[in-house]
């Protein structure tokens, strides 16, 4: 089964796999040591250890799928929004909710509000 990663930690994965092997990275997991890569080589993976050990083991051996990020999420639910609400208006409402909530809280996405 292939887990579901960040968009973050897919590139952590593909950054050590430029200088370890997949058994080489699960010792560097395990010994707790990923977190000094960035000292090493300029490059941040600890967010990797948001994984449990099973779940980044299976990101290694079985691959992974990217999840969306919350912003891909609410941008996706914005694109919707017209086409299954159940009247133009109600789609427009609904769009309107999401961008007054995105300026409320400073938050800007691209193809809904930015």
């Amino acid at each position: 089964m292939k887990p579901e990663i960040t968009k973050e930690q897919a590139e952590a994965i593909e950054f050590l796999r430029e200088h370890y092997d997949d058994r080489g990275i699960l010792e560097l997991y395990a010994e707790d040591t990923i977190g000094h890569i960035h000292d090493a080589y300029g490059h941040d993976c600890g967010s990797l250890y948001d994984l449990d050990l099973i779940d980044f083991a299976a990101a290694l051996i079985n691959g992974y799928e990217v999840g969306k990020s919350p912003e891909e999420e609410l941008h996706e639910y914005y694109i919707e929004a017209l086409h299954t609400a159940r009247d133009e208006t109600t789609g427009h409402d609904i769009q309107d909710a999401i961008r007054y909530t995105l300026e409320t809280l400073g938050i800007k996405i691209e193809g809904v509000n930015a």
